[in-house]
């Protein structure tokens, strides 16, 4: 009889063992949440040689938002830069620069939420 209760305990201990782990960790894990954030930028001719870099970023969910806005020459030196870190619902960014005629690349940047995203465009002047 001490045979049977000790091999009946012993065959309950081994599937606790086995299924014990399954119920430690019960909360599913949440998946991550991604910001919903827009964003439009360009160059906008003011007058003669002066060009207006800009970008506007629309942040509804008031996350922490760093963005950086480049302008490249057409070998991808770069020719200006501005930079500006919020969490404010719309984020602007703009500098005036004078330009030759020639290519350049805008390149607007911005991290939220721990990604990354870039968008580039190209002008011809």
């Amino acid at each position: 009889m001490r045979k049977k209760v000790f091999c009946v305990a012993l065959a309950l201990l081994m599937c606790l063992m086995v299924t014990m782990p399954a119920f430690a960790d019960s909360k599913p894990e949440a998946p991550p949440v991604r910001a919903l954030i827009n964003a439009s930028f360009g160059l906008k001719h003011i007058s003669g040689s002066t060009y207006k870099m800009w970008a506007v970023i629309s942040n509804p969910e008031e996350v922490s938002v760093y963005a950086v806005l480049t302008l490249y020459d057409a070998s991808y030196n770069p020719v200006e830069s501005i930079y500006k870190t919020s969490s404010n619902p719309t984020i602007y960014l703009s500098k005036n620069v004078n330009l030759s005629s020639g290519t350049y690349h805008l390149r607007l940047s911005y991290t939220a939420e721990g990604a990354t995203y870039s968008y580039e465009r190209t002008y011809n002047i």
